[in-house]
């Protein structure tokens, strides 16, 4: 546990300031605003603290660099303020040597070997104390486990200036107290690696036993909530989803089946584009047999005209013809008087007998005649061309007609089939959500037995945890070294308290430290009654001294019993708010029994004492060192020999 400062180095802007510390005891004092107060600071954050910002340290340092001795191993430890997460260390140690840039909070990873994670854990190791792990809220047994520090251990050991009269160790603070009094525990004796494994172990079996419920109860309240409170009521549903699904299976191929156009178009809309199409085709019929009956006798009209006038023109030839003597064929040139037999006629060859003697009266009878056929069947042309039109419009207007009819049948069919659609949508959509449903019950259907499961196995969970709260308590009741422990700080602190003189302490006044609160009570002739402790000290001075009182004693009782605590203490101006020429007793009796112990009980403890006064130590103390720091005298200089304010 040996915890040695042997030298701090201030890299200055234009200095390289060197303090020596002696082995047993450094008392450094002076005149205000020298520094002395910065040489504990400094040390304090080389340690791991934060840096405190003077005026002069602002301004002018640049790095410091502190040299220590941890159990056997020599520290090299260099910050500088402009560096505030990590500590440059380097070290020796039994011919080993190394170098480490290891940062104040630890990350998920180890830097050094398994178990050191930060810069904290290497110093812990180091004094060969265990890096421990404590509940966070001591009186919640299921808290999460938090890790002892350094700076919880050194909260013992520096006594600073500003918090020598203002808190007592933590111990008065809400949540920051907690750690102050894990290490108190760890110190005194009521601290045990078994029973940390014992508590671990207990909280992680509660955290299993805890998650186990939670789910249970979850997963019970979701099966609960949707009416699934059991196996058999599942079963039932998907009983009830598998009937409902065979319906709409049997109603969707019926559906299909279906004739749907026939079935729901309006009979009598079908019935009437039938008759009027087998009307429109009759018609169209008529008309066609009406065009042929005007293209034959428009035909017929222009045959006879063309009868008409052939039969004029061979009346005109008959009469310019008539008596002419033929010796030859008009036609073809050949002699015809040769041929002729007296009884055929010599151009045609025809019967005389029979031959009607030429183009006579009957031509006008023939022409009469054809005229008369030319206008009957004109007036039938006529007859024919009316009745066509009539009946083009009638087609006409039946067309019109079936178009209508026609385009009331297209939308009631639309209508027919779009209420035909939705209804098999719907069909369909109920039958998907019906299968949705049936897989999900499925998939829950093992869910209750699973919640009885987890509530099985978290009930065997009990009796693990009955069984690991018995062996915390017996763990526990072995804690008789740390009640002994308790009692020797008890007669220690009552005793230096008298040592020094400190007012109204009696011999026959009690010290009780009280192992919830860990405050130490003074009862006044063991009057519980009357008890009081830091806080009702009354002055500033008292309060002061009763904190370094304490202090002294727990490290009096760690070395007397042997207890882990580093051997350094670092006092700031213990005559805080006591003057030494009013009270010069009190600081007589102090010094006094400090440099006692320091040659006794505490002989292996280096002291680091900052005050205004001196007061020199006794002959017989080795390896101390004492240094006047002035303003003025070159040969007492402040801690920055150059630096003299802005």
């Amino acid at each position: 546990m040996n915890l040695v400062v042997e030298s701090l180095v201030l890299l200055c802007k234009q200095s390289e300031e060197r303090v020596h510390f002696g082995r047993r005891l450094s008392f450094f004092h002076g005149e205000m605003s020298t520094g002395k107060s910065t040489i504990a600071e400094l040390i304090d954050y080389c340690l791991g603290g934060s840096l405190q910002k003077t005026p002069a340290i602002q301004s002018e340092l640049v790095g410091v660099q502190l040299q220590a001795l941890a159990g056997d191993t020599a520290l090299l430890i260099e910050r500088n303020p402009n560096t505030i997460t990590s500590v440059e260390v380097s070290w020796e140690r039994e011919g080993e040597v190394g170098r480490e840039n290891l940062p104040l909070q630890s990350g998920e990873e180890p830097i050094i070997g398994n178990e050191i994670y930060n810069y904290s854990d290497f110093l812990l190791r180091s004094l060969d104390i265990p890096v421990l792990k404590v509940r966070k809220r001591k009186g919640d047994p299921e808290s999460a486990l938090q890790r002892l520090s350094f700076r919880d251990f050194y909260r013992f050991c520096y006594l600073d200036q500003p918090d020598l009269d203002s808190s007592f160790f933590l111990l008065d603070q809400p949540i920051r107290q907690e750690k102050s009094k894990d290490v108190l525990r760890y110190v005194l004796g009521f601290h045990s690696d078994r029973l940390n494994e014992l508590q671990a172990e207990l909280s992680e079996v509660r955290q299993k036993q805890r998650t186990m419920r939670e789910a249970a109860k979850q997963i019970d309240e979701f099966l609960h909530r949707y009416g699934f409170a059991s196996k058999a009521t599942i079963e039932f549903e998907i009983d009830k989803l598998n009937d409902e699904e065979e319906k709409l299976d049997e109603e969707i191929e019926n559906q299909g089946s279906d004739d749907l156009p026939a079935a729901t178009v309006a009979e009598e809309d079908q019935y009437l584009i039938n008759a009027l199409s087998e009307a429109i085709t009759s018609k169209a019929e008529a008309i066609a047999d009406i065009k042929q009956r005007l293209k034959e006798q428009e035909s017929l009209i222009a045959e006879f005209i063309a009868m008409k006038f052939k039969l004029a023109r061979s009346s005109t030839a008959s009469e310019l013809l008539k008596g002419a003597a033929f010796h030859a064929c008009p036609a073809c040139g050949t002699e015809v008087s040769q041929k002729s037999d007296g009884a055929h006629c010599v151009l045609c060859k025809s019967d005389l007998a029979e031959a009607p003697g030429g183009f006579g009266s009957d031509n006008a009878v023939m022409e009469r005649d054809l005229s008369d056929r030319i206008d009957d069947l004109k007036r039938s042309v006529q007859r024919l061309k009316r009745s066509h039109d009539r009946q083009s419009e009638e087609l006409s207007a039946l067309t019109t007609k079936r178009a209508d009819a026609q385009r009331s049948v297209d939308f009631a069919r639309r209508q027919v089939e779009s209420e035909y659609i939705k209804r098999a949508r719907r069909l369909e959509s109920r039958r998907g959500a019906i299968r949705e449903r049936r897989s999900l019950l499925v998939r829950i259907m093992g869910m209750p037995g699973e919640v009885e499961g987890k509530l099985k196995e978290a009930d065997t969970l009990s009796t693990m945890i009955s069984k690991l709260e018995r062996e915390i308590q017996t763990e526990q009741g072995r804690f008789e070294a740390g009640r002994e422990n308790v009692n020797a700080l008890e007669k220690n602190f009552h005793a230096l308290l008298r040592a020094i003189h400190f007012p109204e302490i009696k011999a026959d006044d009690k010290v009780f430290l009280n192992q919830r609160s860990w405050f130490p009570y003074l009862h006044p002739k063991g009057n519980e009654s009357l008890a009081w402790t830091f806080s009702d000290a009354g002055s500033g001075g008292k309060m002061v001294l009763f904190k370094i009182c304490f202090a002294l004693a727990l490290h009096q009782t760690a070395a007397q019993r042997e207890l882990p605590l580093p051997r350094l203490i670092v006092i700031d101006s213990p005559m805080k708010n006591i003057t030494p020429d009013v009270n010069p007793e009190i600081f007589s009796h102090f010094y006094t029994e400090l440099y006692r112990l320091l040659e006794s009980d505490l002989k292996s403890w280096q002291c680091i004492m900052i005050d205004q006064t001196l007061f020199d130590p006794p002959s017989t103390l080795e390896a101390h060192i004492e240094r006047l720091m002035t303003n003025d005298n070159p040969d007492r200089p402040p801690l920055i020999g150059y630096y003299r304010g802005h």
